[in-house]
């Protein structure tokens, strides 16, 4: 690119930045010129306690090192603490060009059979309630700047499942279906809407038992800062990208496609021949997408509508 891309004179909220992956993100979009919001609530993996050291500590870190930033401690879980946040930024600023929603608790890990559901309760409220009350404070502004960049975080558990984390893995991909929700209606305009999927070992990796050698391995390799280019990224007004699902892991990036393998069709099924014909297919041929699920299903019926009439 001819030109360093920056963000020089725009605002960026960043959710859970108080440590972690979203400390990393905050203090690369600072050195990249952004005022950086600093949310975070202080809180312990499970949600407990509240303190403003965190943030307060990153902000101090961004100033002395040239940056521009500002604290905050509003639980954006709570949909009134939420409008309030982006009311105050916009008050403050006069605008918010991305909000990066990295918040979130995670669960003690455990077997599904033991998992009450006040597990998937609070984490629904963290993760989703989180993403879905800053998205619908953020929107508005966003829609009459015609610019804007929300990245949501979902993650490989909710992409592969998480074996001992089944909350955190269903809150993850309720936040994905959200926002390509969010991606669909904002498809034309100047809004986009993404989820970033990284791989850092951060406080909530770190509560999950396994093998020491590799957890070594985790920590030589999964640090935040090899992430937050992609976060970056993904808040610049050059990026494009929209409803996509991309990973970013140990230097590693990639895009998550979802869509359908060409199948077989049987207007006059039985058990025995869903069976054979699902037996019979490949899963290595070309993948089809779909803009929104309106469109995969036209997509479908205009093909077995053709077929039909062929037949």
């Amino acid at each position: 690119m001819a030109q360093p891309l920056r963000f020089d004179g725009e605002v960026v909220l960043v959710t859970g930045a108080g440590r972690g992956l979203g400390e990393s993100y905050a203090r690369l979009l600072a050195r990249l010129g952004a005022h950086v919001v600093v949310n975070d609530l202080g809180v312990d993996t499970d949600g407990k306690g509240r303190s403003a050291a965190p943030a307060q500590a990153v902000v101090d870190a961004i100033v002395a090192a040239g940056g521009s930033a500002s604290s905050d401690h509003s639980d954006v879980a709570s949909p009134d603490e939420a409008q309030a946040l982006v009311a105050r930024i916009i008050a403050d600023h006069g605008r918010i060009d991305a909000v990066i929603n990295n918040a979130g608790n995670f669960p003690a890990p455990g077997d599904i059979l033991d998992t009450p559901f006040s597990a998937f309760e609070s984490t629904w409220y963290s993760h989703l309630g989180g993403t879905l009350h800053l998205c619908q404070a953020v929107l508005p502004h966003m829609r009459a700047a015609n610019h804007g960049r929300i990245v949501n975080t979902n993650s490989t558990q909710s992409l592969y499942g998480g074996t001992t984390s089944p909350a955190y893995a269903a809150a993850k991909g309720a936040v994905q279906g959200l926002t390509l929700s969010i991606a669909g209606a904002q498809r034309g305009t100047g809004v986009t809407a993404n989820c970033l999927s990284p791989g850092a070992f951060t406080r909530m990796v770190d509560r999950t038992e396994r093998p020491p050698e590799f957890t070594a391995s985790l920590k030589r390799n999964l640090a935040p800062d090899l992430v937050a280019p992609l976060a970056a990224w993904l808040c610049h007004r050059d990026c494009r990208e929209n409803g996509a699902v991309l990973q970013g892991m140990a230097g590693w990036f990639s895009r998550t496609l979802t869509g359908d393998l060409p199948g077989f069709w049987d207007f006059d099924p039985t058990i025995e021949s869903v069976a054979r014909g699902l037996s019979a297919l490949g899963d290595d041929s070309t993948i089809e997408g779909a803009a929104d699920s309106s469109a995969h299903a036209a997509r479908v019926v205009a093909l077995a509508d053709r077929l039909r009439a062929a037949a």
